[in-house]
C-alpha cells in the first residue's frame, strides 16, 4: 500500500513539471508573435488599421496640412481650372475699328426716305415695324424697333431692339418674341435691299451682355428685348440669313 502511494505523487509531479513545461513555452511562442505584430506607436490623431484595409495603406493627420487623395496616387494633385464665362458689358467695344473695314454697313447706306433705316416683318408674330436709330435707344424705340449704333446696318450682324411693355403698359413690338422657334422666318428691309433669315436661338442672357452683338462673318439679325419679372436677364433671338431654294 505504502508503495502504490509513493508511485502515484510520483505520477503527480511528472504531471504537474509536463503542464509548467507546457506553460513556459506557450508564454515564450505568445510573447515572441506579440513582438513580431508590434507596429511603430500611433501618434496622437492618427488612425492605424492594423492591416485590415491592406498592406500599402498610409495614413495621415492635420500635422500634414491640406492632403488630396487620389484614387491611383498619394501624391497631391492640381484642382482643375474653374470655367471662365467672358461678357462684353460695353456695347461700344463689341466692334474694333477693324472690323468696321469689313461687313459693317454704315446706318447712312441703309437709310430709307421715311427716315428709318428699315422694315422688320416677322410672319409669325403678324408683325412688321420700322426700324430707327437715335443716340438715345429708348426714344428710337417709342417710334419703333430701335438699332443698336454699334452694329452694322444690313451686312453681318444686325443688332435690333424693342420694348415687350410699352412704358405705358400697352403691348411693346417685342413682347412675344418669346414665342419664335428656331427655323421660323423673318424679313428685314433697307436701302440696300431685303433679306429673309431663318431663327436660330432664343436664348436667355444676362442684362450686361452684349456679347451677342459681335462682329460676325455671316448675314444675321440679333434681337433683343426685357423679360418681365427678371431685370437682370435679357431674351436674345438670333436669325441667321436663309437665301432659299
Amino acid at each position: 500500500m505504502l508503495q502504490l502511494l509513493k508511485t502515484h505523487k510520483k505520477t503527480v509531479a511528472i504531471v504537474c513539471a509536463a503542464v509548467l513545461i507546457c506553460s513556459f513555452l506557450a508564454a515564450i511562442c505568445v510573447t515572441r508573435q506579440i513582438k513580431a505584430d508590434e507596429q511603430e506607436p500611433v501618434p496622437p490623431g492618427r488612425i492605424y488599421d492594423a492591416g485590415k484595409l491592406g498592406d500599402n495603406i498610409i495614413v495621415h493627420d492635420s500635422a500634414e496640412g491640406e492632403i488630396v487623395i487620389g484614387a491611383d496616387s498619394t501624391e497631391p494633385t492640381a484642382e482643375p481650372a474653374p470655367l471662365v464665362i467672358r461678357t462684353i458689358s460695353d456695347p461700344d467695344a463689341i466692334w474694333s475699328t477693324d472690323t468696321y473695314a469689313g461687313n459693317h454697313t454704315p446706318v447712312e447706306k441703309a437709310q430709307m426716305k421715311n427716315g428709318s433705316i428699315g422694315v422688320l416683318t416677322i410672319p409669325k408674330l403678324k408683325l412688321s415695324v420700322n426700324v430707327y436709330e437715335s443716340p438715345d435707344n429708348m426714344e428710337a424705340m417709342s417710334k419703333g424697333v430701335a438699332h443698336f449704333p454699334s452694329t452694322s446696318a444690313f451686312d453681318s450682324n444686325v443688332g435690333l431692339s424693342a420694348h415687350n411693355i410699352n412704358l405705358d403698359g400697352s403691348d411693346g413690338y417685342f413682347k412675344y418674341l418669346h414665342t419664335l422657334e428656331k427655323g421660323d422666318g423673318i424679313s428685314y428691309q433697307t436701302a440696300l435691299g431685303e433679306r429673309s433669315y431663318l431663327v436660330e436661338s432664343v436664348t436667355t442672357i444676362a442684362a450686361s451682355d452684349w456679347s451677342p452683338l459681335g462682329y460676325i462673318d455671316d448675314n444675321r439679325l440679333t434681337m433683343i428685348t426685357c423679360i418681365s419679372g427678371q431685370a437682370d436677364k435679357r431674351l436674345c433671338v438670333t436669325a441667321i440669313e436663309h437665301a432659299g431654294e
